[in-house]
């Protein structure tokens, strides 16, 4: 039940989606990538080629310079790369993605091409995503400080892993949100350090989801196929208060 943690991939946008990122990566020991999408004009070189103007590019390697000392303070051995894209963050995010195994793709609260993104990672890569929003002090929940996770009666082994993975590197206490019969006890054998609570669900499970993900350490979610299921998960990803991982 060994698992392969590729890079953390992170769209830069705030200081908070950035610091997040970089925490998991150097609780994984894999590499952190920042990435920086920018707007630029369309421009031609003396050839007919698109090109990017000098000063457009060094300002946002400026930005990405400042980036990832910023990220050096605090980690001073996380291994760090940086790209800067000009053009829209969603295809920068896919390239990313695309070519590394097992990436967790960071992006903030409140992004409006969120829903698009967990589709398209779904169908084009092996990439989990990650929505960032932290919340205010006073929120709380059920499972404050808990990492949560819903499963059915289907093989929900990936976000199992994950939760379980997330649960012991934080050391805190995982709670399993059941729609169904699920058998979890391989996975408790193999992390008998995490304290596991089971809470079946009664009503819808986005209800259920929204309502303890209110200052959990993590909330998991499957990152399933169908367009429907994706559209949901995505939905509460988006609702959350809280940082959410679709696997």
């Amino acid at each position: 039940m060994k698992q392969y943690y590729g890079p953390v991939v992170v769209l830069l946008d705030s200081q908070d989606t950035l610091e997040w990122a970089a925490a998991e990566a150097a609780a994984r020991g894999t590499e952190l990538r920042i990435v920086y999408a920018f707007r630029w004009p369309h421009l031609l070189d003396p050839l007919g080629e698109l090109t990017v103007d000098e000063h457009d590019l060094a300002a946002a390697e400026e930005v990405v310079d400042e980036a990832t000392g910023h990220v050096q303070q605090i980690f001073p051995s996380l291994r760090i790369s940086s790209t800067v894209f000009p053009g829209r963050p969603v295809t920068a995010l896919l390239n990313e993605a695309r070519e590394s195994t097992g990436a967790l793709v960071v992006v903030g609260h409140g992004r409006r091409f969120e829903r698009s993104l967990a589709r398209r990672l779904a169908r084009r890569t092996t990439a989990s995503l990650a929505v960032v929003g932290l919340t205010s002090d006073h929120t709380a929940g059920p499972s404050t400080g808990r990492v949560v996770v819903a499963v059915d009666g289907h093989d929900r082994s990936d976000a199992l892993g994950f939760a379980f993975g997330a649960a012991r590197r934080r050391g805190t206490g995982l709670t399993i949100l059941q729609t169904g019969p699920a058998d979890v006890t391989a996975w408790q054998t193999a992390y008998p350090e995490v304290d596991v609570r089971r809470s079946p669900v009664t009503g819808t499970v986005a209800s259920a989801v929204l309502a303890e993900s209110a200052a959990a350490a993590l909330t998991v979610l499957t990152a399933d196929r169908t367009w429907l299921q994706q559209t949901g998960n995505a939905t509460v990803a988006r609702l959350a208060r809280g940082p959410v991982v679709l696997v």
